[in-house]
């Protein structure tokens, strides 16, 4: 049982079929296929359901997906702690990020790590905390810079507050809350909001901090991305929870920035799975806690 061959039954676990998993391979389906087929003859047991609509794991094969994935997680590990003895600081990360990452300059920590870590090659992964955590459990991305979520994290993942940035209410130049400094979630009870996407967790945190004021909020509209939440309440359609970073980085004529009562504040920080030795992931974890500090 080779390691490339592992890597050809997760590709098609991911795809869903066998010729986009032979594209993200860089080999060819025949290949590809043969080298699966070769395997399960190997196990005696199949490891895909193949019909015209595509491909999905057998039982065997999700137990198979799962202890490859551990196995190769494992390969890499082992390949970073060699390379750290020779001296030679290389291999890959695959970073999950949030949109909003501001607050702690995301940009440029991952300029300076790139430029301290010359030979190592940075995934970007960009998705809502929520996903990112179900990306991190499943071993397909290394390292996930997101909000530390309402609920508990799942006990196989560690994470660091590494910042953190209050929420502020957005709203059109002509509402009748525009020019007040400030406003309490009370008074909010009749608006029509704009939120975040339910798999964000600012979306939850601004939900409950509605319920805890007394109102559930009349959401007319989701979007996972603050700047065109921005635009929409630019054009009428409501008002909108946003980062404070957001109208600082993001100006948008006719929109007005009002500060909460009530604080509504997020945590930004990396999660890791507490599992994963290796010297790079480690270096890693470390430059981002040192950047923040």
């Amino acid at each position: 049982m080779e390691l490339y061959t592992m890597h050809y039954v997760l590709a098609v676990a991911d795809c869903g079929n066998f010729s986009q998993a032979a594209q993200v391979c860089h080999v060819g389906q025949p290949a590809l296929s043969q080298q699966i087929a070769k395997l399960e003859r190997e196990l005696g047991v199949p490891l895909f359901y193949r019909n015209s609509h595509g491909t999905r794991l057998t039982e065997a094969g999700q137990i198979f997906a799962l202890r490859a994935r551990e196995i190769l997680h494992k390969a890499e590990a082992l390949e970073s702690e060699m390379a750290a003895f020779a001296g030679i600081r290389r291999g890959s990360l695959t970073l999950g990020i949030i949109a909003s990452l501001n607050c702690i300059d995301f940009g440029g920590l991952l300029s300076a790590f790139c430029s301290g870590y010359p030979g190592v090659s940075v995934n970007i992964v960009q998705n809502g905390t929520h996903e990112l955590i179900n990306l991190l459990v499943e071993r397909k991305i290394d390292l996930a810079f997101m909000n530390r979520p309402v609920t508990a994290l799942p006990q196989s993942l560690a994470f660091h507050k590494l910042g953190e940035d209050f929420y502020s209410l957005a709203v059109p130049d002509p509402h009748p809350l525009a020019g007040r400094k400030a406003v309490s979630l009370k008074e909010l009870t009749d608006e029509s909001f704009i939120f975040h996407s339910s798999a964000q967790v600012a979306s939850e945190l601004c939900l409950h901090a509605c319920q805890r004021a007394g109102f559930e909020p009349n959401i007319v509209c989701r979007s996972a991305e603050p700047t065109t939440s921005l635009y929409m309440v630019q054009g009428g359609l409501g008002v909108a929870f946003l980062p404070t970073e957001e109208f600082r980085t993001h100006k948008v004529e006719g929109v007005l920035e009002i500060r909460l009562e009530e604080p509504i504040i997020k945590e930004v920080g990396i999660a890791w799975r507490r599992d994963a030795a290796s010297p790079l992931l480690d270096a890693a974890v470390e430059f981002a806690q040192r950047w923040t500090a």
